[in-house]
């Protein structure tokens, strides 16, 4: 880890060279400063060929990832990182200019904290801007946390941060999954440590057709139904006493 990096953010990126240049803009025009943007590219596809206008900036880096999946290309963008804290974007995500500030900042001021997410705005239409959008106030609003609530369902939204020093002792994301693999690694997290709601609208999602979700439903159940149930039997200790949380995480 270099301690002179802020955040790093993981762009697994795999035939959306149409999209990737709008994310890569969005996270070079962020107002936090030092950063790291690593295109993680797999197996296939043009994409890391198509940041080729934004690799002089030293800022960005591509990472190989040596399997297909998004979890894999995860767990190579992890490997890979210099900062202190983690944020996943997808290559159609954009982030309000200061969305990496507001979610450090609440890291830096809650050290017993691992994670924090926020809302976005929710538009169907591909490569539009958080400032210029047609989302119409459609908004993508997350629940208070509580690990009641997360069990329920993946309540962390689509651009979440948490701190890099978690994977020492909750490991990487388990890459059998294809869609849930996220949820799952959330739910290791809050068994030893709460996460926090941000009431702040910080980015600006695509919800379309050829998403993971949408395009298999069947297994994205499945695989929610099956990360849930890898956690139950602990989470009723979790659900039923109050936990003294950890002074400091790091």
């Amino acid at each position: 880890m270099d301690a002179g990096i802020a955040v790093t953010a993981l762009v697994a990126s795999r035939n959306r060279e149409d999209l990737l240049p709008g994310c890569l803009e969005s996270l070079l025009a962020q107002t936090l400063q030092p950063i790291e943007v690593l295109v993680i590219y797999g197996p296939g596809g043009n994409d890391w060929e198509a940041a080729a206008p934004y690799r002089t900036d030293p800022r960005i880096r591509g990472v190989a990832s040596p399997r297909s999946g998004l979890y894999a290309a995860w767990n190579a963008g992890i490997q890979e990182s210099r900062g202190r804290y983690l944020c996943n974007v997808n290559s159609d995500d954009r982030l309000r200019p200061d969305a990496l500030a507001v979610m450090a900042a609440a890291l830096d001021a809650h050290p017993e904290v691992c994670l924090v997410y926020g809302d976005s705005l929710v538009t169907t239409r591909p490569g539009e801007t958080f400032a210029h959008n047609s989302s119409r106030g459609r908004r993508l609003s997350q629940p208070t946390y509580q690990p009641r609530v997360l069990l329920a369902g993946c309540c962390c939204g689509p651009h979440p941060m948490w701190r890099r020093s978690v994977h020492a002792w909750a490991g990487g994301f388990d890459e059998t999954y294809k869609i849930a693999g996220d949820y799952a690694f959330w739910l290791r997290l809050a068994e030893r440590a709460p996460m926090l709601h941000l009431e702040e609208t910080l980015g600006l999602y695509l919800d379309h057709p050829q998403s993971l979700s949408h395009a298999d439903p069947a297994r994205a159940i499945a695989e929610r139904v099956r990360a849930m149930k890898s956690v139950l039997h602990r989470y009723k200790d979790i659900i039923q006493q109050e936990r003294v949380p950890l002074e400091r995480l790091e």
